[in-house]
């Protein structure tokens, strides 16, 4: 199955590196070019369409495997594909011709609906078994909840391509040896994601995003793909599991609402106040930023595989610890973005009256001493 699985998620990794290309071509010469607003840092007109590498080759190596071995059934992959494609092709349709957000919203329903009359739903939350009237819709919110948290996040040149990464790779490991319909599907998908993070990279700047329909498209994908069934341990922390892993576009998306709603904007309104917006206020550049966050998300991730062989209740202590972690790292950075934009204000404020700031007098009088001495 290794050798399989490993073959196929390189045909998608090789089949997105080539599609990138003729889509930045194809981009240029209808001008399809990433917008530019409060939410975005770059400038210059960057290609939108990188999703469409991802997913084309995604379900042309992930077909191909569920056709070509029997360990693997399709029969049981095909809401997710089916539904992935429904998401895809109107993110696409989305970045072309901007749909209004009531329609963006109709198509995740139906998209989610498909997949909960599938018998894809949570079905428990640690001992407690839901009864269908509390699963189904819990999951309704979960999926529409993780496609906008990811689209939200996608604003920074590798960002949004590496954190799925992390969580396939992830949810790949989890699932090997228990549910191979999964392991087809996480691997496959990485290789894809790979393929279109090689023209993503700040390195020094991206060639390419992935624009609205690879952003949703993923963020779907992650959000359906722990639907599977799999060991008792994985179903009894699996919500828990999941919040963990997808903390950093959760935690920002909630982080989003709650400013929105306090300054009484349109929730869907962008601004500049990302966690990748503070990193950037901080100082730190847009490789740093990356780094920062790729490294935590890395932790969090061995977090979670390691809880998996843990017993249940002390896997659930760890992954509430790993939540705390979080919470409190999203704390910091947001008081300290805020103080940095105060400070900010301050100077700005005091130039235009003519004043300097204390802390300027002070550096210029212990110039001046030194100077003197």
């Amino acid at each position: 199955m290794l050798l399989s699985v490993g073959a196929f998620s390189l045909g998608a990794f090789v089949l997105s590196v080539v599609f990138i290309p003729l889509i930045i071509k194809f981009c240029k010469m209808y001008s399809l070019y990433d917008t530019v607003n409060a939410r975005k840092i770059h400038s210059g007109n960057i290609p939108r369409l990188g999703g469409v590498a991802i997913a084309i080759a995604f379900i042309i190596a992930a077909v191909a495997c569920f056709l070509t071995n029997e360990k693997f059934s399709m029969g049981n992959s095909w809401p997710i594909l089916v539904s992935g494609m429904i998401i895809f092709i109107f993110g696409i349709i989305d970045d072309i011709v901007e749909l209004k957000a009531i329609v963006k919203l109709l198509v995740q329903i139906v998209a989610s609906a498909i997949i909960v009359v599938n018998d894809f739903y949570f079905h428990r939350i640690f001992a407690l078994e839901l009864p269908w009237f509390v699963g189904m819709p819990l999951t309704f919110c979960w999926i529409i909840g993780i496609i906008n948290a990811y689209n939200l996040i996608d604003g920074l040149d590798g960002l949004c391509g590496t954190l799925v990464v992390s969580v396939l790779v992830s949810l790949g490991v989890v699932f090997f040896g228990n549910t191979p319909d999964a392991v087809v599907v996480c691997f496959v998908l990485t290789g894809a994601v790979l393929g279109f993070l090689v023209y993503n990279l700040p390195i020094p700047n991206a060639k390419i995003f992935m624009g609205d329909g690879g952003s949703q498209f993923l963020g779907f994908m992650l959000a359906t793909i722990p639907l599977y069934t799999s060991t008792d341990n994985f179903e009894y922390n699996k919500l828990l599991m999941m919040i963990v892993l997808v903390s950093f576009p959760l935690f920002d998306t909630i982080a989003a609402i709650w400013r929105r709603i306090r300054d009484h904007r349109p929730i869907m309104s962008p601004d500049k106040l990302h966690l990748h917006h503070k990193l950037l206020n901080l100082g730190f550049d847009k490789r740093q930023a990356l780094i920062i966050v790729c490294i935590i998300q890395g932790l969090i991730c061995l977090t979670v595989i390691f809880s998996t062989y843990l017993p249940k209740h002390k896997a659930t202590v760890l992954l509430f610890i790993a939540i705390l972690f979080m919470t409190g790292f999203f704390t910091i950075i947001h008081y300290t973005n805020r103080a940095v934009l105060r400070k900010i204000a301050q100077d700005n404020a005091a130039r235009n009256s003519g004043v300097v700031p204390d802390y300027y007098k002070e550096t210029s009088e212990n110039s001046s001493e030194t100077t003197s001495k």
